[in-house]
């Protein structure tokens, strides 16, 4: 996991949830909208040692984030989020190698095998495992529901789950404008191109550094 990536979503969110697993050394450090992994790196006692491992000052993690730790026994039981590797009735989907810019967010459309749309990711709250998803063709990405019937994607390195996301919903208003925009390009259209090889984690260097330079 990239702690600077998880920092600047907690910052921006200034939510900041702490799951242990008291029969492992598993825990997950959450945000407002997003679940990651944290295995492997120190496990924080209090606010103050997350604040540190996070790189976040004392004043700020006491006056404005709102931070909470619960013990969990249960990779199911994740404030709302289900971690356990496989679940039932899960649907593997793929992201498309196009952003949408919206409301200072890159959002990554994701879509089933047979091409049906089923949501938006926001690239934001995949900063955190950035570093595993780059040029790794273990990375695998589910759709999942809540118990409320929420839609939510989880990240899978091989087998395991490493992050779990919340979908990103547009307002009426960019769904228009969005329909509008693609009326455009096919009114526009002038002849097929190649189509590219690329998806969104495997873009060439120069454009992920365009994206890197983007403010979200």
């Amino acid at each position: 996991m990239k702690l600077s990536g998880l920092t600047k979503m907690v910052k921006r969110q200034l939510v900041c949830n702490v799951f242990y697993n008291e029969t492992s050394d598993d825990f997950y450090i959450g945000t407002a909208s997003a679940i990651y992994c944290a295995t492997g790196f120190p496990r924080p006692l209090n606010r103050s040692q997350m604040g540190a491992l996070l790189g976040i000052g004392e004043e700020t993690m006491i006056d404005k984030v709102a931070y909470n730790d619960y013990d969990s026994s249960y990779k199911d039981d994740l404030s709302g989020f289900n971690l356990d590797d496989t679940v039932k009735g899960e649907v593997e989907v793929k992201k498309m190698a196009v952003g949408i810019y919206y409301m200072g967010e890159i959002l990554i459309p994701v879509t089933t095998e047979d091409k049906h749309m089923v949501g938006l990711i926001c690239w934001s709250q995949l900063a955190p495992v950035e570093d595993e998803i780059k040029n790794n063709g273990f990375i695998r990405y589910y759709q999942r529901k809540r118990a409320d019937g929420r839609t939510y994607y989880v990240v899978k390195n091989g087998m395991r789950v490493r992050a779990a996301v919340t979908s990103y919903s547009l307002n009426e208003y960019a769904e228009a404008t969005l329909q509008e925009l693609v009326a455009m390009l096919a009114e526009n259209h002038t002849g097929e191109q190649e189509e590219s090889g690329y998806t969104f984690d495997d873009l060439p260097d120069e454009v992920e550094d365009e994206t890197d330079n983007e403010d979200v």
